[in-house]
């Protein structure tokens, strides 16, 4: 069943938005289901809820687990937009599963990729053949091979600016001083791994990184530029419904706002912040 969804821009003085929404679940026509991750989305949608910029709409939030993929309940119309990925992931998965009729409606922020760990304290501390653990997913490996080589760790064949990141692999490596070894491993897994013996240091994801329990902005030994950064996280729907307007509540300079008073750089609004 379509999406419908009539929203306005959110004012300097107060979020005022009208959406009418045709309910996955069906619960109504003025209940919008969203799949999306615990932290800071799920956080971020609860803000919106509570400041009452989608009006009379219920915002029915569905938490996203392990077993099941957020982008597959979206594109079945079990839910009405996820919220969980960036642009590369989400063209990376759409090229994986066969299907193009997902699109992006809104863009909220930033979560910089970090190399942490409990047993060296600087980059300089690496030593020969050590072992690095990584994402396993395509792009986010890709996305965590460059942080490294912004650490001056690595070299690879061409500047982030040039790659088609979705098949950016370790054969891309064109010089490794140090002879790292890389373990490759689920997103949600890496933070625990700054305490395993037999890995020196692992590139988080900051969602993951805030849940357990470090600061981004001061635990990790290196952090990904905010500036340029192609990996904004996106709210996502079904095409069909591509042509209704964002939900703007999304990205409005209030949200901003929120966003950089809550997560103190951990996560970075993609928006100018509004008073």
């Amino acid at each position: 069943m379509t999406l419908r969804r009539t929203l306005s821009v959110v004012s300097a003085v107060a979020l005022a938005t009208g959406l009418a929404a045709c309910s996955a679940s069906g619960t109504g026509e003025d209940t919008l289901v969203i799949s999306a991750s615990a932290t800071p989305h799920v956080e971020i949608l609860e803000h919106v809820r509570q400041s009452g910029a989608l009006g009379d709409v219920v915002l029915d939030i569905k938490p996203v687990t392990g077993e099941v993929d957020p982008n597959e309940l979206l594109e079945a119309g079990d839910v009405d937009a996820s919220f969980f990925q960036h642009h590369p992931y989400l063209a990376d998965w759409q090229q994986q599963k066969g299907v193009d009729n997902l699109e992006s409606v809104a863009a909220v922020h930033l979560e910089p990729l970090g190399l942490y760990s409990n047993k060296i304290a600087a980059v300089a501390d690496l030593k020969d053949g050590d072992t690095i653990a990584l994402p396993k997913d395509t792009t986010n490996f890709a996305r965590a091979l460059y942080l490294l080589e912004s650490a001056g760790l690595l070299e690879l064949d061409k500047p982030l600016s040039e790659a088609d990141i979705a098949t950016v692999t370790a054969a891309n490596i064109v010089s490794n001083p140090k002879n790292l070894k890389f373990v490759e491993l689920e997103r949600a897994q890496l933070a625990r791994t700054v305490d395993d013996p037999a890995i020196t240091a692992s590139v988080v994801n900051s969602n993951y990184a805030l849940e357990a329990g470090l600061n981004p902005a001061d635990d990790s030994i290196v952090r990904e530029s905010v500036d340029n950064n192609p990996f904004e996280n996106i709210l996502v729907v079904r095409s069909e419904d591509a042509s209704d307007p964002a939900v703007t509540a999304l990205e409005s300079p209030e949200v901003a706002a929120w966003i950089a008073e809550n997560y103190d750089g951990a996560v970075v609004p993609v928006h100018e912040v509004g008073a």
